[in-house]
């Protein structure tokens, strides 16, 4: 066993079983006291705590594979060795190699993304958290709030746990493939375990050059170095682990969910649709985040050339790469894991363009998103998927962040909007910039600065985030998945954000794991309510497939009926009650999904419809004559209300 966990020596059983003359049957799998669990790998001991009233087990830092250093650096993840003394997890493991943002030192806002454990290589390690049978009312330790809503031990492990145990839900955290860490204080999964009386589990995964270096058409033989989406079969075989596993924690395999936000939601679309992990589990929860967002892909050629330019920028001399492929990653394994992680942003391409994502390697991603996605067979498959109303004002603020400030709405004026959009989607044709930019002023307002600023974070988020979430979800009712949208709108009363960002990316994930019925934080009650109804809904979903409640109708999502559930705790009186959308962003969608490649189409040739942050060519004069007069279409259209909202 190798990294920073200690082994919890075995004398004191080993010497009462030579004095009794017995013999010692280790179990294959399951509890040998109250807090050690046998696993298939070895024994692990874990920590108790109460939540709620309820006993939860904490396991931190169970590895699942070796560590991936000096040999195994940029190459796939390979089982962890067995050991046999029982294993202390108890304490966080490290994050993997990744940069701190920094764009606001001291900024908690900020700061609560970065790792809170130090970054290390050796990382691939696992948290679990179990609730127990044991839930009592007036138990010691830390009140996270009421327990009112608590029934009978016995009526709830009945009503709450399948025959073959509990359900379990396996977090995938984001960070554009480039960041993020399962240790985060907002994935701290206690809560959300007690409350859902669910089994949580959550990953390292590798991220950047260390989890997605694509260098496979040099390489003999898809085993060696940098095959590309390393971070991929991360995930996968912590996946694969926690599925041998679950019984050991009370758990049941077949009721297994992989649910993620951002590049963990897009994660988890990829695993339901590979051949490699397709059938591990049958259901996904998508949080901002789905396979076909520009950000979230890339093509082999793309993936090939950044990791040229980084092979160059490390001075591991990149025209021996075809002669001696091996001298060079000898060379790459060499460069110290900090000049990795810092060149590797080199290849940053503006606003979501991060140097690391999925790559259409042939095997783990066999194609496009969406080819992978009509080719895909998804009978009997359970999406929760969904977004949240500002999405695209957190990516704003960082790439702009010489126009906007944090703290205070920025009254943008006409030339400055025009030089963000042109910026933004550079690689677009001119048609489509001026459709795009058509589209995205505030015609009603008179050009006012203010609504310059907001429509700009609407045109980043309803590309990025909105519209390829809402044409993905489509597309997996499409192929027989059963598909519950949500949308996000409550803006949090403890929000660091400036007012103009509105209800951001990532906003959904604290009241998903429960933090706002952590007492000790300052929450309205009209907060925690949501919280606590978010946990019930996702939990809920791990264990049945549908998110409603007890006497709720949630219908599911499709093109005749796009329903959508709002979670939202402004003036509502009663938050279990219904609270319907139709049709999210339509009219944007609608200019995104199906006007866009249409005008694509009549102008260029084009390999990736939407993704105009990927080079495309230039239209002609032509061209642009053609869009003028589609977008004059497009206009009467908008102006005669024939797409609502």
């Amino acid at each position: 066993m190798t990294g920073s966990h200690s082994i919890a020596c075995r004398t004191c059983a080993h010497v009462l079983v030579l004095l009794l003359g017995a013999t010692v049957i280790r179990p294959a799998y399951g509890i040998i006291d109250r807090l050690v669990v046998q696993t298939s790998s070895g024994p692990i001991r874990g920590r108790s705590t109460m939540v709620q009233g309820r006993e939860v087990h904490v396991f931190n830092g169970v590895p699942f594979a070796k560590p991936p250093v000096d040999g195994l650096r940029f190459k796939k993840p390979v089982p962890a060795e067995p050991w046999h003394g029982v294993l202390d997890a108890t304490r966080l493991p490290p994050s993997c190699i990744q940069e701190r943002y920094e764009y606001f030192p001291g900024f908690a806002g900020e700061e609560m993304w970065n790792p809170n454990t130090n970054v290390s290589e050796d990382c691939l390690y696992l948290n679990i958290w179990v609730p127990t049978k044991t839930r009592l009312r007036h138990g010691r330790g830390l009140n996270f709030g009421s327990n009112d809503y608590f029934q009978d031990d016995d009526d709830f492990q009945r009503q709450h746990q399948s025959k073959g145990g509990l359900a379990m839900l396996v977090w995938i955290y984001g960070g554009g493939f480039m960041s993020g860490t399962s240790t985060l204080d907002i994935y701290n999964a206690e809560i959300l375990a007690a409350v859902g009386n669910v089994i949580v589990a959550s990953m390292q995964y590798r991220v950047g050059a260390f989890g997605f270096l694509y260098l496979a058409p040099y390489i003999n033989g898809y085993e060696e170095d940098a095959p590309g989406n390393m971070g991929m079969w991360d995930q996968a075989l912590a996946i694969r682990w926690l599925k041998e596993n679950a019984k050991a924690f009370g758990g049941d395999p077949d009721l297994i969910t992989l649910f993620g936000e951002s590049a963990g939601g897009s994660s988890v679309s990829l695993h339901l649709m590979s051949p490699v992990t397709r059938g591990l589990s049958r259901r996904g929860i998508l949080q901002s985040g789905t396979l076909n967002a520009p950000w979230s892909h890339m093509t082999a050629e793309k993936a090939l050339q950044i990791a040229e330019g980084l092979i160059d920028d490390c001075n591991c001399n990149l025209t021996m790469l075809k002669e001696s492929p091996s001298t060079v990653m000898q060379c790459m394994r060499n460069v110290d894991a900090k000049t990795i992680s810092v060149q590797q942003w080199n290849s940053y391409s503006g606003i979501l363009g991060f140097p690391s994502a999925p790559t259409i390697d042939g095997v783990f991603m066999t194609a496009d998103p969406m080819t992978m996605l009509r080719e895909a067979n998804l009978e009997g498959i359970d999406i929760l998927v969904g977004s949240n109303r500002d999405e695209g004002t957190y990516f704003l603020l960082y790439d702009f962040i010489d126009y906007f400030e944090k703290d205070a709405a920025t009254s943008l004026p006409r030339d400055k909007f025009l030089e963000i959009m042109n910026t933004i989607f550079n690689k677009a044709t001119e048609p489509e910039r001026e459709a795009i930019i058509f589209q995205y002023t505030g015609w009603e307002s008179g050009n006012d600065g203010y609504q310059n600023q907001h429509q700009v974070g609407r045109a980043v988020g309803d590309h990025f985030f909105i519209c390829p979430t809402n044409e993905f979800a489509l597309g997996l009712t499409e192929r027989g998945a059963s598909v519950h949208y949500y949308y996000f709108t409550h803006r949090t009363s403890t929000s660091l954000w400036g007012e103009w960002m509105g209800v951001l990316h990532g906003d959904e994930v604290e009241y998903i794991f429960g933090q706002p019925m952590n007492a000790s934080l300052q929450y309205r009650q009209r907060e925690r309510d949501l919280s606590r109804r978010m946990v019930l809904s996702v939990s809920e979903f791990a264990r049945t497939g549908n998110p409603a409640l007890e006497g709720e109708h949630w219908p599911l999502y499709a093109r005749e009926n796009p329903i959508y559930f709002i979670f939202n705790a402004e003036g509502e009186d009663d938050l279990r009650g219904e609270k319907y959308g139709r049709g999210p962003m339509a009219t944007s969608c609608a200019f995104w999904n199906d006007f866009l490649p249409r005008l694509r189409a009549w102008s260029v040739p084009s390999k990736s419809p939407c993704n105009l942050v990927e080079p495309v060519s230039r239209g002609s004069n032509t061209a642009a004559a053609v869009g003028t007069v589609v977008l004059l279409t497009l206009g009467l259209l908008l102006l005669t209300g024939s797409l609502a909202d």
